[in-house]
């Protein structure tokens, strides 16, 4: 079974973070910034897609997976809003509390994995062909569709 080497790959990501972001420097003395009155705010789920387009990169750029799971992942989100995506995921996340946290990479990208269709067994003896399209995870289809 080659899923249990995507998962030790993934959760190789979590020991090294390929994006993490710089921490600014914090003063005593320096009031944190106010946003600007204008300025949008970035929603819920705003946030969760810049969470899992930083997965998303992530995966790309690590050399612990395979080419055929980072193959999935670009078609997936080629061929899909990230919107889209991100409602699919998101819904994966509800459907499943405690199996699946926000907080955790390795379990995010299983979930992008999932929702794009990604099958190892598939992927391994090319005996189905791979989709490129998300798949509700739970029995109801709410799949994005395949086109922007």
């Amino acid at each position: 079974m080659r899923f249990i080497p995507v998962l030790a790959a993934v959760a190789a990501l979590t020991a090294t973070p390929v994006l993490a972001a710089p921490k600014a420097a914090k003063t005593a003395t320096a009031p944190a910034a106010a946003p600007a009155a204008g300025a949008p705010q970035m929603g819920e789920t705003q946030q969760h897609a810049l969470m899992y387009l930083r997965v998303f990169i992530s995966a790309l750029q690590s050399d612990k997976l395979e080419q055929p799971v980072k193959g999935a992942l670009v078609g997936c989100i080629y061929n899909n809003s990230l919107s889209k995506l991100t409602d699919s995921v998101d819904k994966l996340i509800v459907d499943n509390p405690g199996k699946v946290s926000r907080d955790n990479p390795s379990q995010v990208l299983s979930a992008m994995l999932a929702v794009c269709g990604y099958q190892p067994e598939a992927a391994a003896g090319q005996a189905a062909p791979q989709s490129t399209a998300p798949a509700a995870p739970a029995a109801k289809s709410n799949a994005p569709a395949t086109g922007r």
